[in-house]
Formats: structure tokens, sequence, C-alpha cells
């Protein structure tokens, strides 16, 4: 056999190992894509059903048929109530809006920096929400049960929602939030990972 011949068998072969280990290397980044875009699907469904809480709570009041007697407790109690519920409501559709806009088919860098902007967005508003929790839970008290602002009842319950209050913020910044972003950015960084060796 000459050298010739070898050569070409030689490059033939190269090629077919180059192209095997280029599949191999996209098998895998789809095989690692599959989990994050698996794991933005359900965010953005959440997201997507607090778009639709105005229509869920008109709902629930209709269909409960809660009789509010109106008076001045009912009018601070709305008022309360309304203004958190707005307020937060424009943040969940700001949050589905930046939510929509991360896609894994971006280049990664630019996922990353995006996905930055979201978890440092999603603190901060679930921060300031769980602050105005409180006037706007006392809202509700005031509308459905007509309890005096300053009665011992209302402290009693202020009391009580506050303690469930703290460990729904334990839980929520310990195990939700965080966890779900921590666990995203790793899975985004082992695409990178896939990239940068496939380069």
């Amino acid at each position: 056999m000459e050298l010739t011949q070898l050569e070409n068998i030689w490059q033939e072969y190269d090629k077919k190992l180059s192209e095997n280990t280029r599949l191999n290397k996209e098998i895998l980044k789809k095989m690692l894509t599959d989990k994050p875009e698996k794991r933005l699907n359900r965010m953005k469904l959440k997201a997507n059903f607090s778009l639709f809480s105005p229509a869920i709570l008109l709902v629930i009041v209709l269909i409960s048929g809660i009789q509010f007697q109106t008076g001045i407790n009912f009018y601070i109690g709305l008022a309360l109530f309304l203004v958190v519920y707005i307020m937060t409501y424009v943040w969940d559709v700001r949050y589905f809006s930046m939510l929509r806009k991360i896609s894994l088919s971006d280049i990664i860098l630019i996922t990353k920096r995006k996905l930055a902007e979201l978890e440092k967005y999603r603190i901060r508003t679930t921060r300031i929400r769980y602050i105005l929790m409180p006037p706007a839970i006392v809202g509700v008290f005031l509308m459905l049960f007509q309890i005096p602002v300053f009665s011992t009842r209302l402290i009693t319950m202020f009391v009580l929602m506050f303690l469930v209050y703290i460990l729904s913020i334990y839980y929520c910044f310990r195990y939700t939030i965080y966890e779900e972003f921590k666990r995203l950015k790793a899975e985004i960084e082992e695409i990178e990972s896939i990239e940068k060796n496939s380069e």
C-alpha cells in the first residue's frame, strides 16, 4: 500500500472521527438544553397563571357570594387591598414580559445576562411584595369582617398572620426563588461548557 493511500485512508478516518465527535456534542447539548427549557417553560406557565389572577379573583368573589357591608372600614380596606394588588399585578406583567424574552437559542452570554436581570427583578419585587402584604391582608379583613381597626381581634389576627408571613418569607427566598434560579444557571453553565469545548 502506498503512502498516499495510507494518508487518504487516515484523512477519511479523521473526518469521520471529527464528525462523530461533533454529532455527540450536538446530542449532548440537546440533552442538556431540555432540562433548562422545561424549567423555563414551568416558570413561564406560573407567570402566565398570575396574569389571570384578576379574573380568578372576580370568579371567586362572585361564586362565593360574599356580602360586603359598605362603611368606612370597607372603603379603607378596599383602598389598602387595591393599591397593593394593582402594584403587584403590574410587577407580574413585567416579570412575564422579561421571562418571555429569555430563549436558550440565543447566545449563552445574552441568556445569562437576561437571567441575571430577571433574578434581580424577581427578588426585588418579591421583597417589596412581602413588605406590602400585611396592609393588603388587613384590608381584606376590614372589607369582609368589619372588625374595628384597633380591636384586640384584629391585633390577634395580625400577630398570627405575621407568624405565617415570616415562615412564608423564609420558604420563598430559601427554597423557591434562589433555588429555581440557581438550578437554571447551573444547567446553562453546562451548556456553555459544551459549547466552549465544541469550538
